[in-house]
This record gives structure tokens, C-alpha cells and sequence, in this order.
């Protein structure tokens, strides 16, 4: 028990930090929650964009837009972060405790690393409640295994909020199929068949079903999460997870060979361990699918190791180890000493806030060509307004805008003015911790170009107006920012504006904010 505990303290210590959900998708969401209630339906459309207004979109996370709307209409938003914590803890806790009993050795060790692979997946999104209700459907299965009991009938309740709240409901299903081919029960054939009626009700019926098997056939813009691992490293991108996911699957190819020894393997099991790895190795925004899925079959498959000097030393190591950590992430110091913009505390940033005031504040012209990455915040201040050039859902435009305009318009600053007499552009509103190269390339392009004055800036944000557009605003001047005018709160956000200074070719500025910030 002492070790279940402390493993909740150790998840609790790094889900207790700031929340950068608006540099993602929350604020769309809470916007799309808002366009729910106020019109007693579900848009269909990509409503919020003025670039492709009328192309279909499949929404299956409206409930937890509904949700987000109304904690931030009754002024407890950040409420949210508590109950995110609470669901995580939860959901951790249910896995723990489907652990073989008083095995504290292969628990605390295998733990370690498969815990590990949550930190990155934890902002507030609608995937937490897929985390739970995989979870909740684990532990119900795996209690009806032992002794029959009633909440079985919950399942197709679960899977009916799951398909309405986040795309992994598929996970679901993929549940109860591996507990039936493991137990061929009538029962579990029947809580099968009213989960996929279940899963029928949603505002797009059967396609909203298949649309996992869909989504990606339309994707024209990469995206990090949905890579895999391999890819990734193959184009050197580098992150700690890696090698908690490549450690993983070892334990997981390991704990698989000790039942075919022992000759008492259980198909549920193996079914499992591999359904996990294969949702890890499909993309990397599944690696919690490690620790949810594959997790509790390796225990299983270890069973329980006999307790001995060596066992009890490893496992005093670990728990050192593991309150370490936890306070090194309770106390700011790892996220001090790995330049992390994170801090503790359950607190939402809004990185782009200071840009959007600006924005709204002076009235800047219309329309706005923006990043793929501040569009949802965008939506969430300024529609219908403002709406965007392009937001975070490849999904919502067709896969030829971006590979035809939106990534080629940046990487050659010819296309760009050609888009930009087609569209008429007055303003640009972009993130310029933006990573991909064709960011960085646009960048260094558009602050030479003398139509277009620069009239914002922060640590990650730019905004322009045409030079022509509005007489009232002063340009600013790259190459004589000073760090002494600005006033951050965290030396990472020195580090980031210095390195936008530098790949403009700005370095003196750059490097004044390089020193300030510790380089």
C-alpha cells in the first residue's frame, strides 16, 4: 500500500504545475462550448476560419467544449486544473490498484518508468478523459473477472460520453473486445453490443464511429503528437519520454516471455501488453496508453517475485528516488534546471494574452494571416470578430491548403505576397516560437519587408500591420530591443524572445536577452 502511495505523490508532484492549454486547443474549444449553447447545435462546419468557412468537420469532443464553456462563463475556470488533477490522480489510482498484492519490488521498479511516459500528456484536454474512462473500464473488467458484479452495465454508459468527448473512445471497445476473446461470456458479447449502439449516439452517427479509422486520410499538415517515435528521432527531434518508451518496451517484450515459460499465459494479457505498444508506436500522443494498457497485463505477467535482501534494496533505492523527484518538481528545481517555462502551481497560461489585448485594444485591421499555432487562441478572443487564416485542426481544412499554400507561402516569400494580394491581408498575429522550418524562414523574410511594420512583440508573440493600414501605431525597432523594457517573470521567457532576435538577424539584441535570461 505505502508504494501505491507514493507513486500517487510522485504524479501528483508533477501534474502540480501550470497549464499551457491555450498555446494548444483549449481556447477553441471553450469558444466552439459557446457556439454549442448559444445555438442548441453542433457545428459541422469550419465555421470559425475565413479561408474554408463550409468544409466539413467532425467535432468529437463537444462535450468537453460544453464543459470548458461553462467553468469559464460562471468565472471558475481555473477550477478546471482541479478537477484535471483529480481525474488523473484517479485514473492513475485505478490502474494501481488493479497491481498483484504485496509485490512492492516489481511494482515500484516497472512503475517508475511507465509513469513517466503521463507528464507530457497532462494539459488540460479532452484526451484526460479518455485516460479515465480507459481506467474505469479496465477495473470494471477486470473485477467482473473475479467476482460478477453490477457495474458491467455501466460500460455502454461510459462508451455513450466517451464517443461525445474525446476520439479515443475506440479504446473503449477495444477493452471489451480483448476481455471477451479472453472470456467468452454472454454477458460481455451483450455489454459489446450496447456499447457500439452506444457509441451510434453522436452528432455524426456511424461516421463519428469510423472516424478514427478516417481522420488522418485528410491530414496535410504534420503534427508532432501524431508522429512516431522513430520518425521523429530520424529528423532529430529529441525528448526524455523516448527513452522511457523504448525502456517500456523492453519490460513489456520481457514480461511477455516469462508466462510462455512458465506455460501460463492468459490471452488478456498479451492482448494488453500489445495493444499499448502498438498505440505507442503508432504515435507518440499515445504513450500514456503504455502505463494505462500495458502497464497492469506486465504485472500481471511478472506476478509476484519473492522478497529478498536484493528485491527490498532496489525497492528502498526506488522510493528514495521517486521523493526526490517529487520534491525536486514541488519545489521548481527540475523545471529550473531544464529551462522549463512550466512553474508549480494549478495556474492556466495564456501566452498569446498580451498579443489579443493588443489586438482587440487598437482594432487592428482585417483580415489576419496567422500560425497554425495561435489560431485557436485567436478564435477563443476575437471570433466572430476575427476570424483566422488557419487554426490547430488539419482536419478542418482540406490537406491541399496546407501543402499547397500555407507551408509553401512561408517557405517562399514570392507565394507569400502572391496570398497576400489574394486575400488582402491587414494584419499578422504570429507565435514566433513557432519550430518548423518553414516558420523560421517567414520570419526572417517578413521583418525585412518595409510594407509591413512590426507593433507588438513579447517573449511569444509578433504582430504587423500593413504599413499603409493605420498611422497611429509606431513601428518597433528590432535591433534596439532592450530586456529592460520588458518586465518576465521567468528567464525562459528572455531566452525565447533572444532566440527570435537572433534567427532575424538581430543578434546584439538577441544576445542582450540570451545574458539576461543566464546564457
Amino acid at each position: 500500500m505505502w508504494v501505491k502511495i507514493l507513486l500517487l505523490f510522485f504524479v501528483f508532484s508533477f501534474l502540480f504545475r501550470t497549464d499551457d492549454a491555450f498555446n494548444q486547443d483549449l481556447g477553441r474549444h471553450i469558444k466552439l462550448g459557446e457556439i454549442i449553447i448559444q445555438t442548441k447545435q453542433i457545428p459541422k462546419t469550419n465555421l470559425t476560419s475565413y479561408t474554408y468557412p463550409d468544409f466539413p468537420f467532425i467535432n468529437t469532443h463537444w462535450l468537453f467544449e460544453v464543459l470548458t464553456y461553462f467553468f469559464s462563463q460562471n468565472g471558475i475556470l481555473p477550477i478546471l486544473l482541479t478537477l484535471k488533477l483529480a481525474i488523473l490522480l484517479i485514473s492513475v489510482g485505478l490502474i494501481l490498484k488493479l497491481s498483484p498484492p504485496g509485490d512492492a519490488f516489481i511494482l515500484v521498479t516497472t512503475a517508475f518508468i511507465f509513469i513517466n511516459l503521463l507528464g507530457n500528456r497532462s494539459s488540460l484536454r479532452p484526451e484526460i478523459f479518455s485516460f479515465l474512462f480507459t481506467a474505469c473500464t479496465l477495473y470494471i473488467l477486470e473485477e467482473f473477472l473475479k467476482k460478477p458484479t453490477k457495474l458491467i452495465y455501466s460500460l455502454p454508459l461510459i462508451q455513450l460520453i466517451w464517443i461525445n468527448t474525446h476520439i479515443y473512445f475506440f479504446v473503449g471497445l477495444m477493452l471489451q473486445s480483448i476481455f471477451f476473446l479472453h472470456k467468452r461470456l454472454r454477458i460481455l458479447i451483450l455489454i459489446f453490443g450496447l456499447s457500439v449502439l452506444a457509441s451510434l449516439i453522436n452528432p455524426n452517427g456511424i461516421a463519428g464511429l469510423l472516424y478514427p479509422l478516417t481522420v488522418n486520410k485528410n491530414y496535410g499538415y504534420t503534427i508532432v503528437e501524431n508522429q512516431t517515435i522513430f520518425l521523429l528521432e530520424s529528423i532529430g527531434f529529441r525528448s526524455p519520454d523516448f527513452i522511457y518508451a523504448k525502456v517500456a518496451f523492453g519490460i513489456v517484450i520481457f514480461s511477455l516471455l516469462i508466462p510462455f515459460l512458465r506455460k501460463q499465459f492468459l490471452i488478456k494479457n498479451i492482448l494488453l501488453s500489445l495493444s499499448g505498444v502498438g498505440l505507442a508506436l503508432l504515435n507518440v500522443r499515445s504513450f500514456p496508453y503504455l502505463f494505462f494498457l500495458s502497464f497492469p497485463a506486465v504485472l500481471q505477467n511478472f506476478g509476484v517475485v519473492k522478497s529478498n535482501i536484493f528485491t527490498k534494496t532496489i525497492t528502498l533505492i526506488m522510493a528514495v528516488i521517486l521523493i526526490f523527484e517529487g520534491f525536486s518538481y514541488l519545489s521548481g528545481d527540475y523545471y529550473r534546471k531544464t529551462d522549463s517555462s512550466n512553474q508549480v502551481g494549478l495556474k492556466l497560461i495564456e501566452n498569446g494574452k498580451g498579443a489579443m489585448d493588443f489586438v482587440l485594444t487598437n482594432k487592428l485591421p482585417q483580415p489576419i494571416f496567422n500560425n497554425f499555432d495561435i489560431g485557436s487562441y485567436i478564435t477563443y478572443r476575437g471570433y466572430p470578430k476575427y476570424k483566422t487564416f488557419v487554426d490547430g485542426r488539419p482536419e478542418a481544412y482540406p490537406k491541399e491548403f496546407f501543402q499547397d499554400t500555407y507551408i509553401p507561402m512561408q517557405y517562399d516569400y514570392n507565394k507569400f505576397k502572391i496570398e497576400e494580394q489574394k486575400w488582402g491581408f491587414k494584419t499578422i498575429i504570429f507565435s514566433h516560437t513557432d519550430q518548423t522550418p518553414w516558420a523560421k524562414t517567414f520570419l526572417q523574410s517578413i521583418v525585412l519587408d518595409k510594407n509591413w511594420k512590426i507593433v507588438y512583440i513579447d517573449d511569444f508573440m509578433l504582430i504587423l500591420i500593413k504599413a499603409d493600414a493605420m498611422d497611429n501605431l509606431a513601428p518597433i525597432n528590432l535591433s534596439g530591443l532592450s530586456p529592460n523594457s520588458f518586465q518576465f517573470s521567468n528567464h525562459v521567457q528572455y531566452l525565447r524572445l533572444g532566440y527570435f532576435l537572433l534567427i532575424t538577424q538581430n543578434a546584439p539584441a538577441g544576445e542582450r536577452f540570451l545574458v539576461r535570461g543566464g546564457i
